[in-house]
């Protein structure tokens, strides 16, 4: 059970997935969830599937370790060297307070699409790395990755929602190859409402809110998108809404 090593271009890169999950006064928020997602993406990319007992010691250990009674973020990851066998790994870190309310900016790099992750958090995407570094360079909280085509995919770190200009609710089509994130579907369990989407460049820009979604951060709205305000640039009545029923802290 050693620390995640993201390696060097320089070094083999390792085949898997991984989740990450919240840790509130040293309890692993939606445990089991996490576990099973890590499974589900395992059998997804033609992995074994790590044990769930032994996963959910594994994050219950490491949070235990890292925080103690206090929070932060652990990330648990699922992966092998080429040939070699999978194991989970775990790499802490702190929950860093962000604003309520997020800005954003479009990626430089475009995403790959599909590309045989089948959706699953991996842990060797460049495009996603590229644009990790350009939220801290572009001074946002959130970058949106969009395809060759056109269409958007996800954020840096997060699934999207959009509020349409026709006051439709909906979220990047999976078909396109964003990753099938756990506080999405926390989110989706029960909503009809929510449905997958096409979404251009223009249909973001006339959006009336467009909100960050994951297990970590839970539902937060971007008002600003390129410097240029999201609706009426404040969060929106449905982004309130669905961040309570997410329980958003």
């Amino acid at each position: 059970m050693g620390p995640s090593n993201e390696a060097p271009r320089a070094e083999p890169r390792r085949l898997g997935s991984y989740t990450t999950a919240k840790i509130t006064a040293g309890r692993v928020e939606r445990l089991e969830q996490h576990v099973a997602r890590l499974r589900r993406d395992a059998e997804r990319l033609g992995l074994p599937l790590p044990p769930a007992r032994e996963a959910e010691r594994c994050l219950l250990e490491a949070a235990r370790a890292a925080f103690a009674d206090g929070d932060g973020i652990l990330r648990l990851e699922w992966s092998a060297l080429p040939d070699g066998t999978p194991e989970l790994r775990t790499r802490p870190r702190p929950f860093a307070p962000l604003p309520d309310r997020w800005r954003a900016a479009i990626a430089s790099a475009i995403h790959p699409g599909p590309d045989g992750r089948a959706n699953t958090k991996h842990v060797d995407v460049p495009a996603y790395d590229r644009a990790r570094e350009e939220v801290a360079s572009r001074g946002v909280e959130e970058v949106l990755l969009f395809d060759a085509e056109g269409f958007l995919v996800e954020g840096s770190r997060s699934n999207l929602l959009v509020l349409t200009a026709d006051g439709d609710l909906v979220t990047p089509a999976l078909a396109l190859g964003g990753v099938e994130g756990l506080g999405l579907a926390v989110l989706r369990h029960g909503r009809r409402e929510v449905r997958e989407a096409r979404l251009t460049r223009d249909d973001v820009e006339n959006a009336r809110e467009v909100m960050s979604v994951n297990a970590v951060r839970g539902v937060v709205p971007i008002v600003e998108i390129e410097g240029r305000p999201v609706g009426d640039g404040t969060p929106g009545p449905v982004s309130r809404r669905l961040g309570a029923a997410f329980g958003r802290r």
